[in-house]
């Protein structure tokens, strides 16, 4: 039988290990005896309370309380990275300096590492050292991987096993090599949104974004309502002590076709939301996606497509 690059590259997510360079993804730096602080008070999730080598995942959210962008964290010994999308690199490093006021805390865009994607049931054998340290989704190390300094960071909101490589850039095309002659398969963002899609996992910029509330993606672990105030927090909290969000993140299993990403679910009559992401599942040989719906639309429920079509919306 005749595969497909696709087919091949998400094979080798689901049984074996696929590496991609995060090209859409970029890191700010953040230094200075303030910086844990200052960064509590920006962030969703708890930043006080990481110690050298823990991480977490959150969001920048604004005033209102609504998302700025999402954000992966890394706790260091002398900095604390933060990982965003490359073109919220700059707006995020804006929106953090116009706070700086007495605090200690610089903070500058991480130009010179990439982060390095490598995801898959083998991924751990691919890279060839002992990453049982990491036990918990963020956590991270700097160690050396076939002979190249990195830090890995075991990735969590993947749907495999995964771990991000910040490498020097002057050493990120190196290394790429050594994965792939140690097993890995360069895989595409096709594969990768695949995979993606089948976990139910949303992607900022294409499922949620400026106008969503933290609650609206499904994403427990990203905000903490514990942690005291932060920009935007009386809102979230609010939303989350008075009956939650009207939009809820649902899975979008359709029945025929392939709609158009961003088409509108109609239920009752009513436009109920859109679908945001729209690819062909391989797992399960039909067209599914992820939209953003209003909460009355509940799982078992079947909507009507814009275009034409209907589908059953799932948890």
């Amino acid at each position: 039988m005749i595969t497909t690059p696709i087919e091949e590259e998400y094979r080798a997510l689901r049984e074996g290990a696929g590496i991609t360079e995060l090209s859409w993804r970029g890191g700010l730096e953040l230094l200075g005896p303030d910086r844990l602080r200052f960064l509590h008070n920006y962030v969703t999730c708890d930043v006080k309370g990481l110690a050298p080598g823990m991480g977490a995942y959150g969001f920048f959210t604004s005033p209102q309380g609504r998302i700025l962008s999402d954000a992966v964290l890394l706790a260091q010994e002398d900095r604390l990275w933060v990982e965003v999308d490359e073109d919220q690199k700059e707006p995020v490093a804006a929106h953090l300096r116009k706070y700086i006021l007495a605090d200690r805390v610089e903070v500058r865009t991480l130009d010179d590492m990439r982060p390095v994607l490598v995801l898959g049931p083998g991924a751990e054998a691919v890279l060839g050292t002992d990453l049982s340290s990491l036990d918990a989704p963020w956590r991270h190390a700097r160690i050396t991987v076939h002979g190249t300094e990195v830090v890995v960071q075991r990735r969590g909101l993947s749907g495999v096993p995964a771990w991000t490589l910040w490498v020097s850039a002057s050493e990120a095309v190196l290394l790429a090599k050594r994965l792939v002659a140690e097993g890995a398969r360069p895989v595409g963002f096709e594969a990768l949104e695949v995979l993606r899609a089948e976990a139910g996992i949303p992607r900022f910029g294409q499922d949620f974004g400026p106008d969503n509330f933290p609650q609206e993606t499904g994403i427990e672990e990203a905000v903490s309502y514990t942690k005291g105030c932060y920009l935007g927090q009386e809102v979230v909290a609010r939303i989350h002590y008075r009956g939650g969000v009207q939009n809820v993140l649902r899975g979008l299993v359709f029945d025929e076709g392939e709609p158009r990403q961003g088409a509108a679910l109609i239920h009752d009559g009513r436009e109920a939301g859109r679908a945001t992401t729209v690819v062909r599942s391989l797992a399960l040989n039909q067209i599914v996606g992820l939209g953003i719906l209003h909460r009355r639309v509940e799982p078992g429920t079947r909507v009507a497509v814009e275009g034409g079509g209907a589908a059953l919306v799932r948890p």
